[in-house]
């Protein structure tokens, strides 16, 4: 991929990275060169990930995690920091969905999808974020803009 994508001795966590988009931005992360951290609720679809991003030359962690629990996040924060050091790039593809017609959504399904897509969202980027910010310049790795969407948290136009 070149030097422009060169992610060696970077570390990534993506959340709800065992299928669809969060899968396939785990393996660009692999052939980037990072470390890939790929996470979910159920512990068969992690060990598949971390098996597909190993076989494209990353080293993972198999860690499950539910963004709609802080502790859980905490924890995989943790068991990443012991493994690899840090972390320094956090993916979140965590979701939800329900097909079910929206006149005929029941409110908990609602709420539950909520929780998840956004809540959760929202929860990991502050557990991780705080991590990253406490990491000095040089491992946050600046992009080569020089800009710092590369040091903070973004969720559309509103740091984090």
């Amino acid at each position: 991929m070149g030097d422009f994508f060169d992610l060696t001795n970077m570390t990534a966590a993506v959340i709800g990275g065992t299928s669809g988009i969060g899968l396939a931005i785990s393996k660009a992360l692999a052939l980037a060169g990072a470390n890939v951290v790929t996470s979910g609720r159920r512990s068969r679809e992690v060990e598949a990930a971390v098996a597909t991003v190993e076989a494209l030359g990353s080293k993972s962690l198999a860690q499950t995690c539910d963004v709609t629990n802080q502790d859980r996040l905490e924890r995989l924060l943790h068991a990443v920091c012991s493994k690899f050091g840090g972390v320094h790039i956090l993916v979140n593809c965590a979701g939800r969905t329900k097909r079910t017609p929206t006149l005929e959504l029941p409110d908990a399904e609602w709420d539950a999808i909520i929780e998840t897509n956004l809540t959760g969202t929202l929860r990991a980027c502050r557990v991780f974020g705080r991590h990253v910010r406490s990491l000095s310049a040089i491992e946050r790795k600046r992009d080569n803009a020089g800009s710092r969407a590369g040091e903070e948290f973004v969720i559309g136009r509103s740091s984090v």
